[in-house]
């Protein structure tokens, strides 16, 4: 028998007919590499089906339903739905604006839009989806079949988003970091983008945990000790100033510098409630220092970004004492008042807070941070909240050599949460009922209109890597947009997206 000249169709059928979504990226480079895999996780969880994952410089949007995610520079179709008026994009960093409309290009089919003014807006309008819009599509007793009717009925929507507070994100010791990448991950997809990590040293693995965190949008701030910890330190001492300088300058020279790292946090001697010393000011005297130290650093880098941590009970109203600092040194205030700088979130003062008598309530810690915001007038104002967990200083805590950062074993990390159970129902429980104290404190101070504004949570030991507690999901939304409606911050928090394992 001759054989055919002409090869026959492939055997192969598909399995499931009707139309198929495809997701079609701008770009699959950096943070967008990490927003077009987040995007096909929480899409291919939906369908029964391979989605096909295409580049849209090479692929048509007709011929079926498509997700589109990119920006109007990188993705031609996104574009174009901007130039008809389709859609909006904010001119805002990290702004998106996120979209389900009928196709354009094939009538009966379907288009979703994740369009970002920038690499983190494009990442923040995937999250967006599939925290509000993907998961809460999930219908009851989920079947293959059932999902699939689910997504591919989405309805029609459009909105816009940007954050209002500039750098959102969480502050810790590094060591309880005990994975790097689940941790940094959990961050991206509640839209933070900053994280502080303080140590006795920088980790052995320093500059992977930097390009990991940059890959998902997330800057990384190092810290490291300006004299605090030194008992017998005396800032009005010259020869001690200059100690210190030279420790902190060859500290950074030898094991910061050169990193990639986004910037550097420090604390020195304010963790005290004296406000005087020797008949100066703690203000005036951590000035002093700090002025010195960063005016060598800054003969090296210019635009190095340096937070100052600095703990208001031993500056109280002597605040205008540290008008002399430099201007390019942003003040990360800690310890001044109650909700939401307090180590339990509630109405008055706690047993275990820093604060004292004379920041004792929501209405005086507002106040106070309203001066604290506008007497450095058009500066950063930066803070650290709390009320979440923290180190357990009296029975763990210990200093530390060269380490590793995140590395930990997932059993361990597992073990670890279940011990930490108790302490997240109670704060859990605590910001359900007063997160609107804390709402109601970040619109006062966006009214005063810094020139930024920067809000880090201590949340440190408490297995973020492995869960995402709706406390922290409540705070990542409150910071993203406080001037919502309270009821508009607690409903997005509660999306079970975060509560998913990953």
């Amino acid at each position: 028998m001759s054989q055919p000249d002409v090869l026959q169709t492939s055997i192969f059928k598909p399995q499931h007919g009707g139309l198929r979504w495809d997701i079609l990226f701008g770009s699959y480079e950096g943070v967008e590499r990490f927003a077009v895999q987040e995007l096909e996780r929480a899409v291919q969880g939906c369908l029964p089906y391979v989605v096909q994952v295409r580049n849209a410089g090479e692929s048509d949007a007709a011929g079926g339903h498509r997700l589109l995610v990119g920006t109007a520079k990188n993705n031609r179709w996104i574009a174009e739905l901007c130039e008809q008026g389709r859609i909006t994009v904010p001119d805002r960093n990290e702004g998106y604006a996120i979209a389900c409309m009928e196709s354009p290009w094939t009538p009966g089919s379907r288009v979703a839009v994740l369009a970002g003014n920038d690499e983190r807006g494009v990442l923040y309008a995937v999250e967006d989806f599939a925290a509000h819009v993907v998961a809460p599509a999930v219908p009851d007793n989920p079947t293959p079949a059932r999902l699939r009717e689910a997504f591919d009925k989405l309805g029609d929507f459009a909105r816009t988003e940007f954050p209002r507070i500039d750098n959102r994100g969480i502050w810790t010791w590094g060591y309880v970091v005990y994975d790097y990448r689940r941790f940094i991950d959990h961050m991206a997809r509640l839209r933070m983008n900053m994280l502080t990590l303080w140590n006795d040293c920088a980790p052995l693995n320093a500059r992977e945990i930097i390009e990991y965190a940059h890959s998902r949008g997330v800057r990384i701030v190092f810290g490291f000790h300006w004299g605090w910890g030194l008992a017998d330190a005396d800032l009005s001492n010259p020869a001690h100033r200059r100690q210190i300088r030279e420790h902190v300058v060859r500290n950074y020279r030898e094991n910061y510098q050169g990193l990639g790292l986004d910037g550097i946090y420090f604390q020195t001697l304010t963790e005290h409630s004296h406000v005087e010393a020797g008949g100066r000011s703690t203000a005036e005297l951590a000035c002093l220092l700090v002025n010195e130290i960063a005016a060598e650093l800054y003969e090296a880098e210019p635009s190095l970004y340096v937070q100052f941590g600095l703990h208001a009970t031993s500056i109280r109203d002597r605040f205008v004492d540290l008008q002399p600092l430099d201007r390019r040194i942003v003040i990360a205030w800690e310890d001044a008042g109650v909700l939401p700088y307090c180590y339990t979130p509630g109405i008055g003062a706690m047993p275990d807070s820093a604060s004292h008598e004379w920041l004792a309530t929501p209405e005086s810690t507002v106040e106070y941070s309203r001066r604290l915001a506008t007497f450095r007038e058009g500066t950063e104002f930066a803070m650290c909240a709390k009320g979440w967990t923290c180190l357990r200083w009296t029975d763990e805590f210990e200093h530390h050599g060269p380490f590793l950062l995140g590395e930990r074993d997932a059993g361990f990390v597992r073990r670890r949460l279940n011990e930490r159970r108790a302490r997240w129902d109670r704060v859990n429980s605590l910001w359900f009922q007063h997160y609107p104290l804390a709402a109601h404190f970040y619109r006062e101070i966006l009214a005063c209109e810094p020139a930024r504004t920067t809000v880090l949570g201590l949340i440190e030991d408490g297995l973020f890597e492995e869960e995402i507690q709706p406390s922290v999901a409540l705070f990542a939304e409150t910071l993203w947009n406080p001037q919502r409606p309270d009821r508009k911050i607690l409903e997005p928090a509660l999306s079970p997206y975060y509560r998913a394992g990953r």
